[in-house]
């Protein structure tokens, strides 16, 4: 399948890499097939680039890469939704916001992005725990 998106040009994309939302993704709710894209080789970057509109794409990365103590807990409604059957099945990402000065990225801990790697379902889930930020510095 072809896609033609802002930051990569037209992509060809394996069918069976297509993740679907089953949750949106804030502020983008219409929004429901994606595909993860490797930023480059060796970086811990990747981009959810969606396959419905080619201008959005986010930039993403392994949460516990910048926070090895990351313990989001995800409820069963979300375990049910994405059809999980072991934890083994379960990828976590992070959006992150790149500010003008790269330095100051931040990662949404917040707000995880809940991929279900074998079935590629996925959902933002909104965790209830406060100690998680919305703007974590990912440099800290």
């Amino acid at each position: 399948m072809k896609v033609q998106t802002s930051r990569f040009g037209e992509i060809d994309v394996d069918e069976s890499k297509i993740i679907e939302m089953r949750g949106g993704i804030l502020g983008f709710n219409r929004l429901n097939r994606f595909v993860m894209i490797v930023h480059e080789e060796g970086s811990p970057f990747q981009w959810f680039q969606s396959l419905e509109d080619g201008s959005i794409a986010f930039i993403t990365m392994n949460p516990f890469i910048i926070k090895s103590d990351y313990e989001p807990e995800i409820d069963d409604r979300t375990i049910e939704m994405l059809e999980i059957d072991k934890a083994e099945d379960i990828d976590l990402m992070v959006i992150l916001t790149v500010r003008s000065e790269p330095v100051k990225m931040t990662a949404n801990l917040r707000a995880p992005l809940v991929i279900n790697k074998r079935k590629k379902l996925a959902s933002q889930v909104i965790l209830e725990d406060e100690q998680y930020p919305v703007q974590y510095n990912i440099n800290e």
